[in-house]
């Protein structure tokens, strides 16, 4: 984002704008990926907006109405539960959704289509480790594993990821419980701009949604 843009939202002077961005690059909140190019948040200006900033939004009804409906038709096993919902997440979310069953210790992948659109991976190489880090799916599991006996809602920024092919991604996730007992996780992978706001209250939606369905079919 350039000061110019940021001026005339806020209604003060492009220098103004241009010292503060200045200050905020001294402290490390924001980058500036080339010489002729605006400001970018980096993982730690990110950081900041989720645990300070942030004001979450209330799930629209429309999402819980498809969620309930896409439910509401035959499942046929544990596989196609966690199958259908890595869709649903994607479907709503616009971007990778994943689901794991801690016991079978497999993951669930979909919408990896929704990546290619994001100008982060125009660049092929970027493009191409994200695709095999998807595809192999083992940095992934490790992901979810470091965070299975937590239940709540979990955010790793970029380099929090242990994974260096989701240096450009952030990763939403959070556990889900059959009968008390933590039993698996359920998340998104997307670009570090996504709309954490509107992610987050789908991503608790959901995961109480498919750990009361999967109690439902023990």
């Amino acid at each position: 984002v350039g000061s110019r843009f940021v001026s005339r939202k806020l209604g003060l002077s492009s220098a103004t704008i241009r010292n503060v961005m200045a200050d905020l690059e001294d402290m490390g909140f924001i980058v500036q990926p080339h010489t002729s190019a605006g400001r970018v948040p980096t993982d730690k200006g990110y950081r900041f907006f989720i645990d300070s900033l942030m004001r979450l939004r209330t799930i629209e009804s429309q999402v819980m109405r498809s969620v309930r409906e896409e439910y509401s038709h035959a499942l046929r096993s544990l596989e196609d539960t966690l199958e259908r919902t890595s869709h649903l997440i994607s479907n709503i979310t616009n971007y990778v959704g994943i689901t794991l069953f801690s016991e079978y210790d497999k993951v669930y992948l979909d919408g990896t289509s929704h990546m290619i659109k994001e100008p982060e991976f125009q660049d092929f190489k970027k493009l191409q480790a994200l695709v095999k880090c998807l595809e192999e799916k083992r940095e992934i599991l490790d992901i979810l594993h470091q965070d299975l006996e937590d239940d709540s809602i979990r955010i790793h920024i970029g380099n929090e990821n242990k994974s260096g092919f989701l240096k450009d991604c952030s990763v939403v996730t959070r556990g889900y419980k059959i009968k008390g007992k933590s039993s698996g996780r359920i998340g998104v992978i997307g670009p570090k701009r996504m709309m954490y706001e509107r992610v987050i209250p789908t991503i608790d939606f959901l995961a109480d949604a498919v750990g009361e369905l999967l109690e439902e079919m023990e």
